[in-house]
């Protein structure tokens, strides 16, 4: 089945900063571009509890065309093709991120990158995310008790994995595994699409509060934001982590900005403002 490598992938790092930019974070996240890349995180609520299932695998164990570095931290993904058919649909949700990713892919007749014909990335809301978390840690903990079998007479194929750091849980067969879980993804497939059609032709308010990713500390202190950028219409272009330790000339004004983090847990991040309050303004040239 297809991939997830994109050309777009290229194009949504190269627009990130541009579109942090509008949001007034880039003044903010350019200096933590030269940092580490941090640690995994564990998701508080999500996949606390598993099985011992054959189907456990690591993160270089997933059996997908999908790059590995475009896979979520934590998250969870659904795709769908036919062996005698190029195209797959995809359907993956960044718990990080709060997205989520739909596409269809088309294998390349010569077998090299696979070509992204149709994808669209957009916010899933708290209540949303809240749903998928335990819709995800019921096939977490409870074994399939009627797992789909491959080799069956169809060309049809289907596979469900569900990330936690490098731990991945992957189920494949020619029935969907775990249909309950498929339909709740799917669903929410088609409540984003529902609301990207109403909100087509009606530009978001430029003041909106809504939250452009997700922040934790770590033990030692250090705050790790991750953050997502989107177009005027909702969709994701692009997100990136950025770290900040307590030695950072900016901590305490992003620490107040994201306000209390309880101890293992997680905040959403709203939108920084263009310049801090606490921050002395640049003195005005006299006029001629």
């Amino acid at each position: 089945m297809g991939a997830y490598r994109t050309k777009a992938g290229t194009k949504w790092r190269v627009g990130v900063l541009d579109r942090l930019r509008r949001l007034g974070t880039l003044e903010l996240l350019v200096l933590l571009l030269v940092l580490p890349v941090a640690a995994e995180a564990h998701e508080p609520g999500y996949a606390d509890a598993k099985i011992a299932s054959p189907a456990r695998t690591s993160r270089a164990g997933v059996r997908l065309a999908f790059p590995v570095g475009e896979l979520p931290r934590c998250g969870m993904l659904v795709t769908t093709g036919k062996v005698l058919s190029p195209l797959a649909r995809w359907i993956v949700i960044d718990l990080d991120l709060m997205t989520i990713q739909q596409a269809t892919t088309r294998l390349s007749d010569a077998g090299g990158p696979v070509e992204i014909e149709r994808e669209r990335t957009d916010a899933i809301s708290d209540d949303e995310r809240r749903n998928v978390i335990a819709s995800g840690n019921e096939v977490w903990i409870m074994p399939d008790p009627d797992p789909p079998m491959i080799g069956e007479p169809t060309d049809y194929l289907c596979s469900v994995a569900l990330f936690d750091g490098d731990d991945v849980l992957q189920e494949v067969g020619s029935d969907c595994p775990r249909p309950r879980f498929v339909a709740v993804l799917e669903a929410l497939a088609a409540s984003a699409n529902r609301r990207a059609n109403l909100q087509e032709h009606a530009p978001a308010p430029p003041s909106a509060e809504v939250s452009i990713g997700s922040a934790h500390r770590e033990p030692d202190g250090t705050l790790v934001l991750w953050l997502r950028a989107t177009n005027e219409d909702g969709t994701v272009v692009g997100h990136g982590e950025f770290r900040y330790s307590p030695s950072d000339q900016n901590y305490d004004r992003v620490l107040r900005h994201l306000g209390p983090i309880p101890p293992g847990g997680k905040v959403l991040v709203l939108p920084f403002p263009p310049r801090w309050p606490d921050e002395v303004a640049s003195p005005q040239r006299p006029r001629s």
